[in-house]
């Protein structure tokens, strides 16, 4: 059977993915942790792991995010895991690193209560495995059968069934179901908790009670099922950590107001006190309270973005009485969903969770209605706060074979000579419309990344970390920074719980990791292919006008050749969302890329001086030592940093700072026109005066092809009002088929 899900957009961050490759294929050797098992275990014990991956022959660490986890290589891919006691229950992040780099991390759960792994044979009731709650099963669901376990409960017991799976970075869609020994199903639950099944059952009757573990589609995938009292299952399972909760950085610190039982009817709405943070459990609830004049309420309301399996409708409603004392009620706002940033969709940062903003009236009362439509009565919290303008940042490694619908699991390795891209969101808040300097720092001597301008209106941007040809090996943290006048943000990292080559038809989901951005860099290899600016120069042009940016292509002699025909494209310009493609021979040594500055396809690019890269990818046919069998890669590089001037006209108009006219009177303009980038077509110029000013005017000026000078005549009738006023002298071309306007201020003063 084959999942099929709802199809994510296939662009992120702003980054042009314009190249596509026929297969997928395989990256040049980079550590990935695809699996560790089991995964978890009891603090204050140690246990053997078993990792797997791509990539980790010569993986001889494993490094956690907390100190109270320590392990030490046993053989191979095995390894003595550690946690030490009172270690605080939780999920942990964890990483391989050896002779390919760090991989990206995956999850490691540390519970409280005692845990065991399942056998191999438990396939159905008659060969359960027999547990004594409370206790922790680390086991992996088959795709032929589900995994059965047998506890005994006595009557009126009650006891927490959990199963975590994707909140552990298992592709595992747990269903659970509860049966008793005669095999009379129970219950049963699927995706309850974090987007993991789990149940809440008091035991009938004194007896052995036998829970079935398997995926929706059958598929494989690891789990941890704790069968255990409310309070020690609580303390096993461990928090999740949703990449969407990543909007929700603005969080108040204080305790939120606590509602112990859910408003039965609108008429008794609790009351709340602005800025505040209520919380509560349920499907339903009613809150009010009262506006102060022009005060701009932003309201948040938090649940699936905390993990939960909700979907919450927000309803404003406006309080008013009649005449008569009589309530009436006008819906002013519905809130729904909260979309992803635009560009940005791949990351899933949008959620179910609804978002949105009032302005109050003096006295006024606001009513709000909180509706869970899947009414999965779980708790919430609702967030009414002031206005607090800023942005976050979100930052996720690209992989050679991530592009269009693929998705991977990754973290960079840079050989000598070598480069990786990083994507960077910017996820602004509360009508935040200013740019962002984005910087990679703490990098190694030797290892470089170029600062980024993010435009107002650009949700991210792509960064390039490259490596020098003399670069030594290094492995670390980094920080990617932002910057907008008094404010700053850290970005944390996108990870893919795990890796999807279509996500239009396979399900993806992605998490947060403050655990820094790992970077790894080896000397003992060289990037097989380069790609660089034919020569360094300033490339500028105008909107709507075309660049031609020569590259060069450069080979190492570990790599054998190309399979086929390489595709560039350049990359990294505000704006840019479909890049044209160049498709150079397999033996090519240059090709010339081109950047067409025409606003269409979604492209909307702004003048000012921006860094872009050239980027290539396609097959290589590459050898990692002269006795090792050659290989066909997918391999993505990328320049380093080309500078493209874009200015707002092809051609400027130059203007005197102003003019004198009497009233009845009229004035030449004398105008000049510098054409450049072979402009050479017609244009018109408007006066326009200040809105308001009456008595000046000027007829349309049309300037022919190839003029460098004209006249523009303002009129001034004989009650013109007296006084200096900042006018505009706004003109329009066309180039290329595209509308440019250009405009240069002119001051004209009435003076009798």
């Amino acid at each position: 059977m084959t999942r099929k899900y709802l199809p994510a957009v296939r662009s992120a961050c702003g980054i042009t993915f314009a190249v596509l490759i026929t297969s997928a294929g395989a990256q040049l050797p980079t550590a990935r942790l695809d699996s560790i098992f089991p995964p978890g275990l009891r603090g204050g014990t140690e246990c053997e792991v078993t990792i797997g991956g791509t990539d980790l022959d010569d993986a001889d660490r494993l490094l956690f995010s907390d100190a109270g986890l320590s392990a030490t290589r046993v053989e191979g891919l095995k390894f003595k895991v550690t946690a030490s006691a009172g270690m605080a229950p939780g999920l942990y992040e964890v990483r391989a690193a050896g002779r390919y780099g760090i991989s990206a991390s995956r999850l490691f759960a540390v519970g409280t209560i005692p845990e065991v792994n399942e056998p191999a044979d438990n396939a159905s009731p008659e060969k359960s495995f027999n547990v004594t709650p409370p206790v922790t099963i680390n086991g992996t669901a088959g795709p032929e059968a589900g995994d059965h376990f047998r506890f005994k409960a006595a009557k009126d017991q009650r006891v927490l069934i959990l199963c975590a799976a994707e909140r552990i970075d298992s592709a595992l869609n747990a269903v659970v179901t509860l049966s008793d020994a005669a095999g009379r199903e129970l219950a049963s639950a699927h995706r309850t908790q974090s987007g993991d099944a789990s149940m809440d059952f008091t035991a009938p009757a004194d007896g052995d009670y036998i829970v079935e573990v398997h995926d929706m589609a059958w598929q494989q995938g690891t789990y941890r099922l704790s069968i255990a009292p409310p309070k020690a299952a609580g303390s096993a399972a461990g928090p999740g950590m949703p990449l969407s909760g990543a909007v929700c950085d603005w969080m108040p610190a204080s305790p939120p107001q606590e509602i112990k039982a859910p408003a039965p009817a609108a008429s008794a709405a609790h009351n709340i006190t602005l800025p505040g943070v209520v919380s509560g459990t349920g499907s339903q609830e009613w809150l009010e309270f009262t506006g102060e004049k022009n005060r701009r309420v932003m309201l948040d309301l938090l649940s699936h973005r905390l993990g939960q399996p909700s979907d919450w409708l927000l309803r404003v409603l406006k309080i008013t009485r009649d005449d008569k004392g009589q309530e009436k009620t006008e819906q002013l706002a519905q809130f729904d969903d909260t979309p992803a940033p635009a560009g940005a969709e791949q990351l899933q940062l949008g959620s179910r969770d609804p978002s949105g903003s009032i302005t109050c009236e003096e006295g006024v009362v606001y009513r709000l209605h909180l509706l869970d439509r899947f009414n999965a009565r779980k708790p919430w919290r609702l967030v009414l706060r002031d206005p607090q303008p800023g942005f976050s940042l979100v930052s996720f490694s690209v992989s050679p074979v991530t592009r269009g619908a693929a998705i991977q699991r990754w973290s960079p390795l840079l050989r000598k000579g070598g480069t990786s891209l990083v994507s960077v969101a910017v996820l602004r808040r509360d009508g935040f419309a200013a740019p962002v300097t984005l910087r990679m720092e703490g990098l190694p001597a030797g290892v470089t990344a170029n600062e980024v301008a993010v435009p107002a209106d650009t949700a991210g941007a792509a960064m390039i970390v490259r490596a020098a040809p003399d670069a030594k090996s290094w492995n670390g943290r980094i920080r990617i920074t932002g910057t907008s006048g008094e404010l700053t943000s850290t970005a944390a990292e996108a990870i893919p719980r795990w890796s999807v080559g279509n996500t239009a038809v396979e399900r993806l989901d992605m998490r947060l990791s403050r655990d820094g951005f790992v970077l790894a860099v080896t000397e003992s290899e060289t990037a097989p292919f380069a790609v660089e600016a034919a020569e360094p120069k300033v490339y500028e042009t105008a909107v709507a006008g075309t660049l031609e940016i020569p590259v060069k292509f450069i080979r190492d002699t570990t790599m054998k050749g190309i399979k086929g025909e390489w595709e560039a494209v350049l990359m990294g310009m505000p704006g840019l969302r479909q890049a044209p493609v160049v498709k150079p021979a397999a033996d090519a040594k240059d090709a010339k890329l081109i950047l067409d500055l025409k606003n269409k396809d979604g492209n909307l690019f702004h003048p000012g001086t921006w860094t872009v890269h050239a980027s290539a990818r396609g097959t290589i046919q590459w050898q990692n030592g002269e006795k090792a069998p050659v290989k066909e890669l997918v391999d993505a590089v990328y320049s380093g940093p080309i500078t493209v001037k874009i200015e707002p006209s092809p051609a400027v108009l130059t203007a005197p700072a102003g003019v004198t006219i009497a009233p009845g009177g009229k004035v030449e303009v004398p105008l000049k026109i510098e054409r450049r980038y072979g402009f050479a077509e017609s244009l018109s110029v408007e006066f326009t005066p200040p809105a308001g000013v009456k008595g000046l005017s000027a007829e349309k000026l049309t300037i022919p092809k190839e003029a460098a000078e004209a006249k523009l005549v303002i009129s001034a009738a004989a009650d013109a009002a007296p006084g200096a006023v900042e006018s505009q002298l706004n003109a329009k071309l066309s180039w290329n088929g595209q509308e440019v306007p250009w405009s240069v201020n002119l001051k004209v003063e009435v003076k009798p």
